[in-house]
């Protein structure tokens, strides 16, 4: 099969790769592909929209770099089979192999920002996303509900190794970790890296010419150029701090140790063990400005004597990362936020030291006083881009405000951005009218509407489930419906119904305008088709929850709870005001009539009860059960059942 497809490539090159159109629905990114062919399919932006892959042919995927005749085969027979068997996507609630405290806790470790796939160190263990660190690969695949669920198992599975290289790496001096690094990003050996190290300078002693490194080796000046060449342009390709941690240290060591004398300089690096033998502070600065930092220290000369001299801004390149951090997360972030963040770190700075550091090295954008913006390389990094595109997408222009609102709604699904409790920010207008005045993809007008430059599809900006919710919305004449109806018609969608609880809550492009009553985000709707809807949710016979409650001869508490549609993993009870002060703020062991233990059920203080799902689950609780929980009060215990109406008579005959 494999030579067939070889030898025939010229005469399949026109056709199509799928005879039918390729829905929407289909989440190529849920598809079991090998990481060789997910990464070509990732070169070849082949995760787009599905239009890109209804006029795709053979020629294109030859064309895609690495991509072969089995990666071809594997890619289309696995689309096709995905549509033939109507696989939507079977897990719209994708479980990462990360919890999310495990994720925080690598984008807080101070390597997360320094760390990518561009650096050959470590390019194997990390998914192939260009330009991307390992910060921006977990934010951008925990910003929403929608995940990639294989890219997560693979940096999940590459974490252990992936720690053990950075130990390797800090455990060695510094020249020793400039040379590896030079090795891996060249793939010299011998005598040809040793004199490129030395050209560089990243043995510790002051470059050599290339005149030198060329009579060492035995070649032309203009050969080793070529070969200097080569390795700046790879290291030009990595758009982020190399990992270096020797070099962080002696940038530290000598800023605080300023002013120095070179010589003393040199003793303090290798007194401290940071490098192993003399390592002069001229290369310390230079391997820092390549490695793509922005060292607080110079060489002075003063008297005729060179010293090592700290400038006033020793924290800039700290100040930087947090501030691009922070601007990335949320679009915007301000002076207060960069001080109480590096605070919160040990670092004390001032407002007045961050704003010089901001204005003198940072290439951020002030849009207030205290407020700034700075664009990421990669424009898909910017959170509040994104947000807004998928808003606009659904309807434009849309007013400022009700843009504002939305981004409140998407930022808190993700509640923080992910370094300790941190909050994402939602700009006010006056940063975010600036921010979209000075953006290129958007317009904004006099009275703050706000459009794209060029039209969007909402079917290539959404995700899937995004895009389901609006698909039904459109559906209803007035474009409002009551939750019922639309979770009814969203199901039977395949959509599953935890996933339609979460976007109603968290998505930027569904509005609440009032209790029940659902529609899209800068939509104009009828007042009348609302009110329409209020009163036909008012009229509609609502089902009750908790049925009955009452003590029994022992002593103790009860209620009786009836199971609604879909919610029997996830049942959340109501306790009645009558009792609820006897269980606010408790917890209960629970068991059944066999002894079977099911965890803890907990009360909260507003009386709401929860953590009957491992019970229920085990159990085969469905729509109609009624749950029966009867509490203990002295021992603190609960026992659970379930059964149908037969049960509650028991409980309660008069029911």
């Amino acid at each position: 099969m494999l030579n067939l497809v070889h030898a025939r490539r010229l005469e399949i090159g026109p056709l199509k790769v799928f005879g039918q159109a390729v829905p929407y629905w289909l989440d190529r990114k849920e598809l079991p592909f090998s990481t060789r062919t997910r990464n070509c399919l990732i070169n070849g932006n082949l995760f787009a929209g599905p239009e890109k892959l209804s006029n795709l042919t053979f020629a294109n995927l030859f064309d895609i770099r690495s991509m072969g005749v089995v990666s071809i085969l594997e890619f289309a027979c696995m689309v096709e089979a995905a549509l033939d068997q109507k696989i939507a996507t079977p897990v719209l609630e994708p479980k990462p192999s990360l919890t999310q405290n495990e994720l925080l806790g690598i984008v807080a470790e101070p390597w997360a920002d320094q760390v990518g796939s561009a650096d050959p160190r470590f390019a194997d263990l990390i998914p192939s996303v260009p330009r991307a660190t390992v910060l921006e690969i977990l934010d951008a695949l925990t910003s929403g509900p929608d995940v990639d669920t294989l890219a997560l198992e693979q940096l999940a599975r590459s974490v252990p190794e992936l720690r053990k290289r950075l130990s390797d790496v800090a455990a060695v001096p510094l020249e020793a970790q400039l040379g590896g690094f030079l090795r891996a990003l060249s793939r010299f050996e011998g005598e040809r890296l040793q004199a490129l190290i030395d050209r560089f300078g990243w043995g510790g002693a002051p470059p050599i010419t290339l005149e030198e490194a060329g009579e060492r080796l035995g070649i032309t000046r203009e050969r080793v150029r070529q070969m200097q060449e080569k390795v700046t342009s790879r290291l030009k390709a990595i758009p982020f701090p190399v990992y270096m941690p020797g070099l962080d240290e002696a940038v530290r060591l000598l800023a605080e140790g300023s002013p120095l004398g070179v010589e003393a300089a040199i003793a303090l690096l290798k007194e401290t063990g940071v490098s192993a033998g003399a390592f002069h502070p001229e290369c310390v600065i230079a391997a820092a400005v390549v490695c793509g930092r922005k060292p607080a220290i110079s060489l002075q000369t003063i008297k005729r004597k060179t010293s090592v001299v700290a400038s006033e801004l020793r924290y800039a390149d700290a100040i930087l990362s947090v501030a691009y951090r922070q601007a990335h997360a949320s679009g915007a972030s301000n002076i207060g936020e960069v001080v109480a963040e590096m605070t919160a770190a040990g670092i004390t700075i001032d407002s007045q030291g961050v704003r010089e550091a901001l204005r003198e090295f940072s290439e951020v954008a002030f849009v207030e006083d205290e407020w700034f913006c700075h664009r990421p390389a990669n424009p898909e990094r910017d959170r509040l881009r994104n947000a807004t595109r998928r808003m606009v997408s659904v309807a434009a222009p849309m007013d400022l405000g009700v843009i504002r609102e939305g981004l409140w709604r998407e930022y808190r699904y993700r509640g923080h951005r992910g370094v300790k409790t941190w909050s994402l920010l939602v700009p006010p207008r006056a940063v975010l009218r600036a921010y979209y005045a000075t953006h290129p993809e958007f317009l904004i007008d006099q009275d703050d509407m706000v459009k794209p430059v060029e039209a969007l599809d909402y079917r290539l900006e959404l995700g899937l489930t995004d895009a389901i919710l609006v698909d039904v919305l459109r559906s209803s004449p007035a474009c409002v419906l009551d939750r019922a109806s639309l979770a009814a018609e969203c199901l039977r969608r395949s959509m599953n119904m935890n996933t339609f609880s979460i976007y109603l809550t968290y998505s930027p492009v569904i509005v609440h305008l009032g209790t029940d009553v659902w529609s899209l985000r800068g939509v104009r709707v009828d007042p009348a088709a609302v009110e329409a809807v209020r009163a036909a949710n008012a009229m509609r016979q609502r089902d009750k929850r908790v049925l009955d409650h009452g003590w029994t001869p022992e002593g103790n508490l009860w209620l009786a709870a009836r199971i609604p549609p879909a919610s029997a993993s996830k049942l959340v009870v109501s306790v009645p005001g009558a009792i609820r002060h006897y269980l606010s703020g408790r917890e209960f062991d629970s068991k059944d009539e066999d002894g079977v233990a099911f965890g803890i059920v907990k009360v909260n203080s507003e009386g709401s009860s929860y953590g009957f799902a491992p019970f229920l689950r085990q159990r085969g609780a469905d729509e109609g059960d009624i749950l029966i929980a009867e509490f203990n009060l002295s021992n603190g215990a609960a026992l659970l059942r379930l059964g149908g109406d037969e049960l509650l008579e028991e409980m309660s005959p008069e029911v």
